[in-house]
């Protein structure tokens, strides 16, 4: 980069202004501080790294351009990674850096104008290398600024997904290690929550971004067999809210659980979402909650206990030749509330040919559909039943 090596002009005026190095540098301190209202704003340590930065940046500058090297940028670099990491806008970061080339060449320029020998090409070529090399710290500045905001980005989510892996694990002592709060997840500080588990095929980005439309923030953390997540619910209507928008959302199932106020209860909420997803049938679609099915929600915590319901109670129907209208005779008596009228306009059967299937299915399962712990128990086997197979 031969343009950027240092004239003899600037090795003259830069020379002399060493003298008043720590003048040019309050200088391009304070017309940062009063122009921008970004570094105004900031509290006294801010304002004191700044000030020794400028400082510095205007040393090394004002001594490379007198010993003809080259100036480094490994200052504009260091400033640039401070700045990203504090808050610091790339633009006001930059119009800084306009500020300082500003101050220092103006100070060149007064210098210069008390040489006698002074000759338009001389200060023509010094212009050139000045704004080069304001160009050059400009491109550096950028560049680590990014470089700087995406690897804390980075370290942003490896932190998220370590408080949320704590959190829905039940590792509430790391959580609190951690510092964890509901600020680190993009969730409000205090509840009511819900948790939520939708199966692994769902995108968290895409689950985030369409709750947060309807004023719902989420913090979502894939699982090898799950998509596991936490919806922030503050208002009444929200929980109502979240499972309409869920149920429309979600690739084939999810289950919410109940609200809840503390963080920290999100693993045990997170069981009864759980819970809630396998109490849907395996062929069906959307979101559900305990309150939707307690029955189902039930009989799907007990897997072993279900298995043995439909053996036990349905099995007998489950082999007869005529198991499908025995079984839809059956679920109908048992939704209709043991209307035989009303079963009978449901299925367009004549009332007689129910009253039989229902004598028939009495005989083959041994249970009365009078008797309520009979009725009960095929009710709660017919449950099993369609979570297994539906």
């Amino acid at each position: 980069m031969a343009e950027l090596v240092m004239t003899p002009l600037m090795n003259r005026c830069a020379s002399t202004l060493l003298d008043r190095v720590d003048e040019i540098g309050a200088t391009v301190y304070r017309e940062i501080m009063t122009s921008n209202q970004v570094y105004a704003d900031m509290d006294e340590a801010l304002r004191e790294d700044v000030r020794e930065f400028s400082a510095r940046t205007v040393t090394e500058q004002l001594t490379c351009m007198a010993s003809g090297v080259r100036v480094s940028t490994a200052t504009a670099r260091d400033n640039a990674c401070r700045r990203a990491r504090q808050g610091v806008p790339i633009d006001a970061l930059l119009h800084a850096y306009r500020i300082g080339y500003r101050v220092v060449w103006e100070a060149l320029v007064a210098e210069a104008k008390t040489l006698p020998d002074l000759s338009l090409d001389e200060f023509s070529r010094a212009s050139t290398v000045m704004w080069a090399l304001a160009d050059l710290t400009s491109e550096v500045v950028n560049a680590v600024y990014r470089e700087t905001m995406v690897a804390a980005s980075r370290d942003d989510e490896r932190q998220r997904l370590l408080l949320l892996d704590a959190l829905f694990e039940g590792r509430v002592a790391d959580w609190a290690l951690l510092g964890g709060t509901g600020q680190a997840l993009g969730l409000p500080a205090r509840g009511p929550y819900l948790s939520v588990v939708a199966s692994r095929d769902d995108d968290p980005t895409r689950l985030e971004r369409a709750l947060l439309r309807h004023g719902l923030s989420s913090a979502w953390r894939p699982r090898p067999d799950r998509l596991e997540g936490i919806v922030a619910v503050p208002r009444a209507h929200d929980p109502e809210l979240a499972l309409e928008q869920l149920d429309t959302l979600v690739s084939s199932q999810a289950g919410l659980s109940p609200s809840y106020d503390a963080l920290r209860e999100t693993a045990q909420s997170l069981r009864l979402a759980a819970l809630a997803k396998a109490a849907l049938p395996v062929k069906a679609r959307g979101a559900t909650t305990l309150d939707a099915d307690p029955i189902a929600a039930l009989v799907a915590a007990t897997p072993d206990l279900a298995a043995r319901l439909v053996t036990t109670h349905l099995r007998p129907l489950l082999d007869h030749p005529d198991s499908a209208p025995l079984l839809e005779t059956l679920e109908a008596w048992l939704e209709t509330g043991g209307s035989t009228a009303d079963v009978a306009a449901r299925l367009y059967y004549h009332r007689n040919t129910v009253r039989n299937r229902l004598d028939r299915i009495e005989h083959l399962t041994g249970l009365s559909l009078t008797t309520p712990s009979h009725t009960a128990a095929l009710y709660t086997a017919l449950k099993a039943h369609h979570l297994q197979t539906l």
